[in-house]
């Protein structure tokens, strides 16, 4: 009996000291558990943030709400705030050429929606293939489609670009928590478009929800002087004659990198990571708000 015993602990001692090899399946099994065990609980996490619907619209053509919109989302799902990025519904989309869809995807797509993910899909994007545009939605498809957007991330931010004109931003206009309207330095631009268009309703009529953005801004523009011209520009359009401010300020950023990442079918802090010194007042501005 002692012999068996002392042979079974020799046994044992022997295998200890062997290296253990697991067999592929195994393998495969240690690091799928790993993986999930390295993922967040994504119920859990979307309810440490508040849900918000931002719409990003350029007061007129190039002053950057695409830029604003998708660099932004960019540097906020770098930080873990998943976020959902899109365009109008049913309209050529600027990010599906932009970012180059099918050359990261490798494939065409024949679904009404195609989506790239990014920044360890924390990013979502959303783009319309030109090939699947159909006719303009009403309110009720706008509703379901923001509902549908908005239960893949707690943040949507909706790339309007300059076309509030159309009705369909006006409905989305309605239904976000938040209008950023991005203007330029383009001072002469800003002061003739205010002197010669109407205010749009919902300029007043969701006032409250506009949050004004000036981008490729210097220190020149920043002057209190400046502002103050800017910003009685801006109130052209407030018939109660209240001044419009400005809160945040993205600087000019280099135009040799913007063209490179561009050029890449990139966004600039995806090519460049070290520019997103250049956009912290609105993420903190802003990034608080959610939490």
């Amino acid at each position: 009996m002692y012999h068996k015993v002392n042979q079974f602990v020799s046994r044992f001692r022997d295998l200890e000291q062997k290296e253990f090899i697991p067999t592929g399946e195994e393998e495969r099994q240690w690091k799928t558990l790993k993986e999930k065990l390295a993922l967040p609980q994504l119920a859990e996490q979307l309810e440490t943030f508040t849900r918000k619907c931002i719409a990003v619209t350029s007061i007129y053509s190039q002053a950057g709400a695409s830029f604003v919109a998708g660099n932004i989302a960019y540097a906020w799902a770098g930080k873990g705030v998943p976020v959902t990025l899109c365009e109008l519904p049913n309209m050529m989309s600027y990010f599906y050429f932009a970012l180059d869809y099918e050359r990261r995807t490798h494939q065409r797509v024949n679904h009404s929606t195609s989506l790239l993910l990014m920044q360890n899909n924390h990013l979502r994007i959303q783009m319309e293939s030109p090939l699947n545009l159909q006719q303009k939605p009403s309110s009720t498809d706008i509703a379901s489609w923001l509902l549908k957007v908005s239960k893949d991330s707690p943040i949507v931010v909706i790339d309007i670009s300059s076309c509030w004109k159309e009705d369909e931003a006006r409905k989305i206009f309605e239904m976000a928590d938040e209008i950023w309207v991005v203007i330029d330095a383009d001072l002469a631009r800003l002061t003739r478009l205010f002197l010669t268009e109407t205010a749009p309703t919902w300029w007043t009529s969701q006032k409250g929800k506009i949050r004004l953005i000036a981008n490729k801004w210097n220190n020149q523009l920043s002057k209190s002087h400046v502002l103050k011209k800017v910003e009685g520009t801006l109130s052209l359009w407030n018939s109660e004659y209240t001044a419009s401010k400005v809160e945040c300020m993205i600087p000019l950023i280099d135009g040799e990198r913007t063209a490179i990442a561009h050029s890449k079918g990139n966004l600039l802090l995806e090519a460049f990571p070290e520019e997103e010194s250049e956009f912290q007042s609105l993420i903190h501005a802003y990034k608080g708000r959610m939490l």
